[in-house]
């Protein structure tokens, strides 16, 4: 009996969850579930992917670190130059416990036969053509470290030094970095422990990393792998600038204005001052990046950008990060991702951060990436008055077009914030949800998309003050097809087939949108099903070839029809019956005729004619 009460109550919770009761798919605040093909869910609550492997504690105060030997090379190479009498070309200093070799301005780059040279005991050939640096490299403003092999035929394989004794990196500090590869001679950069003879798999103890701060980065047919740790700029391949310097008005002041300003300190000439800006601008300006055929693999952020501008990259791949796989972090503009896949990152395949904008994607892929295929935030840095005076604007202009988005564990695209994104001609398939525009995300088109087999909804707007265009899209599978919850959305001339549960599902406030023109199929609970909203203005649709599905709500609510009901009780009347007379019939056999009397018991049986005369 038990049994079967535990049938029942599995075939009735399957069949609530079909028809939109019970939505097993939640996970809850701190729940840890298994990362492939599902979310991470840290203490915070913040989705997060796979969990980072690494120390926090020992990787952050690493990071603080680096930073502090940073600011210690510029500060001493900006004195040395006036301080140090005859000071000319290249120079090394102590940094910690170990060297940082300073490369300053020229006009010839510097090349691998340059470092042979400048520091023989830390850049090694070694046996087999690799090289191996155990010193870490900074380049100045006005230099330019070009890394290609002195071989064409060759190629160049280098190996930082990296392990528990320490790693090393190699920083552009206002200058340029140049990984110079060829289709023939490809440039190779690794992590490398040589006690384990090996590319350092281990993040708790630091690790090398690359990292262009300011001037200009130019990758090009090269490999990266195995780098970088815990933070952004330390992340393995990074490029970061800072925030640019100020140009005023380049007009003379007039005979008035100068003889105004006359007096006093010294008024210094507007020539002058341009010569400074200029100079202080190559030192400290955004970072400028042309990245083309570049592989990057297992850093920590496959590659991560900053306060940069004019960033082109394409025909990239970057796979198996231990957070993001492209990051464009923060003031980030004007750049342009092509033909570039980012699959298998712990956290998403690409991001971009608040504060980025004009950017554009172009015939991208991620896939199977341990949250987002694409995360964009274009949400305000501050919303209010605040200690740094940052503005409250908004940010967008972004797009993302002919792109391939499968298998992420979480959604294909999110869209978050920001005003006046384009969803348009990409493929997403397999992931939770296929598109989402929440969190105030303004004038958001999601066009001709083709959206396959999504566990929940294929296509969602939400939250308050989000509002979206989503027409001419073509969905297939999945739970629901189109969502719009508090949200305005113009919901046109989609097309949406074997849907399970809702075709389209309109939820609370929903006071701008309008749902028109959509030729809708499946076999779930209701085509388009707006019965916990408000406001939507439903015209004409298609819904010819939906077939409702027979779920709980639908049993139930044809079994209490009135003539079904009253049929229902006749028969449930006539089983008890039936019941009831059973249990007191007799259960012996008799025979049919035991109650009649034979002929011959009352008579002498068959007379003769004799026998007849003799009674007369």
């Amino acid at each position: 009996m038990k049994a079967g009460r535990a049938i029942v109550v599995v075939a009735l919770t399957a069949a609530l969850a079909s028809a939109g009761f019970i939505y097993a798919g939640n996970i809850g605040k701190g729940e840890a579930v298994d990362a492939v093909g599902r979310n991470e869910i840290a203490d915070n609550g913040n989705v997060q992917g796979v969990i980072y492997p690494g120390d926090p504690a020992s990787e952050a105060r690493l990071v603080e670190q680096e930073d502090e030997r940073l600011v210690y090379v510029r500060t001493i190479a900006s004195a040395a130059r006036w301080r140090v009498e005859g000071l000319e070309g290249p120079y090394r200093i102590r940094t910690g416990s170990s060297y940082t070799l300073v490369l300053p301005a020229r006009n010839e780059a510097y090349t691998v036969g340059d470092l042979l040279a400048l520091a023989p005991n830390a850049f090694r050939l070694q046996d087999g053509g690799s090289y191996l640096l155990s010193e870490s490299i900074t380049v100045l403003a006005g230099a330019t470290l070009a890394l290609a092999s002195p071989d064409p035929a060759r190629g160049l394989d280098l190996r930082l030094e990296s392990g528990a004794q320490g790693f090393v990196s190699v920083v552009a500090l206002g200058g340029s970095l140049t990984l110079g590869g060829s289709e023939a001679s490809k440039v190779s950069v690794t992590s490398w422990d040589s006690t384990k003879g090996g590319p350092d798999k281990t993040t708790g103890d630091g690790r090398a990393y690359i990292r262009v701060v300011g001037g200009h980065a130019s990758f090009a047919h090269s490999d990266v792998s195995y780098l970088g740790f815990w933070s952004g700029n330390t992340g393995g391949l990074s490029l970061t600038g800072t925030d640019a310097v100020g140009a005023f008005s380049e007009e003379q002041p007039t005979a008035a204005e100068a003889q105004e300003a006359g007096g006093g300190a010294r008024l210094l000439p507007d020539a002058e001052l341009q010569g400074l800006t200029a100079e202080s601008a190559q030192d400290y300006s955004v970072v400028t990046a042309g990245i083309e055929n570049l592989r990057v693999s297992n850093n920590a952020f496959g590659l991560f950008v900053t306060n940069a501008r004019d960033v082109v990259i394409k025909d990239t791949i970057i796979y198996g990060s231990l957070v993001d796989g492209l990051v464009l972090h923060r003031f980030v503009s004007n750049a342009t991702i092509t033909g570039t896949s980012s699959s298998g990152n712990a956290v998403d395949g690409f991001t971009i951060g608040r504060s980025t904008e004009s950017i554009s994607f172009e015939n991208v892929q991620a896939r199977e990436n341990g949250r987002n295929g694409l995360s964009m935030d274009g949400r305000p840095l501050a919303d209010g008055p605040n200690a740094v005076g940052t503005a409250v604007d908004g940010y967008g202009g972004n797009q993302v077009s002919g792109g391939s988005f499968d298998k992420n564990a979480r959604y294909g695209i999110e869209v978050v914030g920001g005003a006046g994104l384009s969803v348009r001609n990409n493929r997403l398939a397999g992931n939770e949800v296929g598109i989402v525009a929440t969190d105030g995300a303004k004038d958001v088109t999601i066009a001709n998309n083709t959206l396959l087999d999504h566990t929940r909804q294929a296509v969602a707007v939400r939250d308050a003050g989000s509002t979206a265009e989503v027409t001419g899209n073509s969905i297939t599978g999945g739970d629901t097809g189109i969502y719009v919850r508090d949200a305005g959305a113009v919901v046109e001339e989609n097309t949406l087939n074997n849907i399970s549960n809702h075709g389209i599902t309109l939820l609370g406030n929903v006071s701008e949108t309008t749902v028109a023109g959509n030729v809708v199929a499946g076999n779930g609970s209701t085509a388009i099903w707006a019965e916990g909203s408000a406001g939507a203005l439903l015209g004409e649709n298609d819904v010819l070839a939906w077939v409702p599905a027979y779920t709980v709500e639908r049993v139930v609510k044809s079994v209490f029809q009135p003539l079904t009901f009253i049929w229902f009780l006749l028969g449930a009347l006539l089983l008890v019956t039936a019941v009831a007379r059973g249990k007191n019939a007799e259960r012996v056999l008799r025979s049919p005729y035991a109650d009649h009397v034979p002929l011959t018991s009352l008579s002498r049986g068959v007379v003769t004619y004799d026998d007849v005369r003799q009674l007369q």
